[in-house]
């Protein structure tokens, strides 16, 4: 969303003698079978079915635009939430038919060359690859709070910690990173919310980056002031480096035994059919 439409949706709100702000998140709230998968099960999906999106041919890649088609319906995410890639995607898409599809005559000509049948159709396929990424990174933000996505993500850091302590540190930075995106984006709208009772926002370039880093400073003060705040917490706690371990407080279920299943069977039909 734009700073524009953002300011739009605030004074139509306020002329209507109510002022709401609707922070953008990732996470869709559902109770569907995908949001109450094992976090551990998504990530380590993700990760693996992304790798073998790099190595499987037309059929693969038709494969699993069904199965992320049905993913999408299974979890009940409406596709609105997929709208943010549609431009990023297109010019990919311009970029890729440039650099792959155009061919360049051999010799000393300056500017000469043609569209290849043979490149357009490598760039759309490559395009598809990102394409199928993409949604699955997409969708996997959709049904996953952040918080387990870092739990789910340090989980696969734990063999690594008994090489080095760094790991541990690490996935302790980046569970603690998830967790606190949302907070730190709300904070900023409020911010946001408190400037914009002030007057209206400026029409000039200079003007708007000039109000733009005076939102900043505030927002610096009341992130170091959670920093500070976590940090007295993880000290009172006894935290040391290299000791952290995450909790992931949730029986195994059917449910995630099938999604194992469905994992397993998806990649290895990938495999064959690459």
């Amino acid at each position: 969303m734009s700073i524009r439409s953002n300011y739009k949706q605030l004074v139509s709100a306020a002329k209507g003698g109510r002022l709401e702000i609707k922070v953008f998140e990732l996470y869709w709230p559902c109770n569907s079978a995908l949001h109450r998968l094992d976090p551990r099960i998504k990530v380590g999906g993700l990760a693996v079915l992304s790798l073998l999106m790099t190595m499987t041919k037309w059929q693969g890649l038709t494969l699993t635009s069904f199965v992320l088609l049905g993913l999408v319906i299974l979890g009940r995410t409406p596709l609105r939430l997929y709208r943010s890639m549609v431009m990023i995607l297109v010019w990919m898409g311009l970029f890729y038919g440039l650099s792959a599809g155009w061919v360049w005559s051999e010799g000393n000509t300056v500017w000469q060359g043609h569209w290849s049948m043979s490149g357009l159709i490598q760039a759309a396929e490559l395009l598809w690859r990102v394409v199928l990424i993409f949604g699955m990174t997409r969708l996997y933000s959709a049904v996953t709070r952040p918080l387990e996505q870092g739990l789910g993500i340090a989980y696969f850091f734990n063999p690594l910690a008994r090489i080095t302590p760094k790991a541990s540190d690490f996935a302790l930075l980046l569970t603690l990173t998830l967790r606190f995106i949302p907070l730190i984006v709300e904070e900023a709208l409020i911010l946001w919310k408190v400037r914009l009772l002030k007057g209206e926002w400026p029409s000039s370039w200079l003007k708007r980056v000039s109000e733009g880093m005076q939102l900043i400073v505030p927002l610096l003060l009341l992130s170091l002031k959670r920093a500070e705040e976590l940090a007295e917490n993880l000290t009172a706690r006894g935290y040391c480096s290299g000791k952290y371990r995450p909790l992931i407080l949730q029986d195994r279920s059917i449910e995630d035994y099938v999604g194992v299943l469905v994992l397993v069977i998806w990649g290895v039909s990938l495999l064959v059919l690459g």
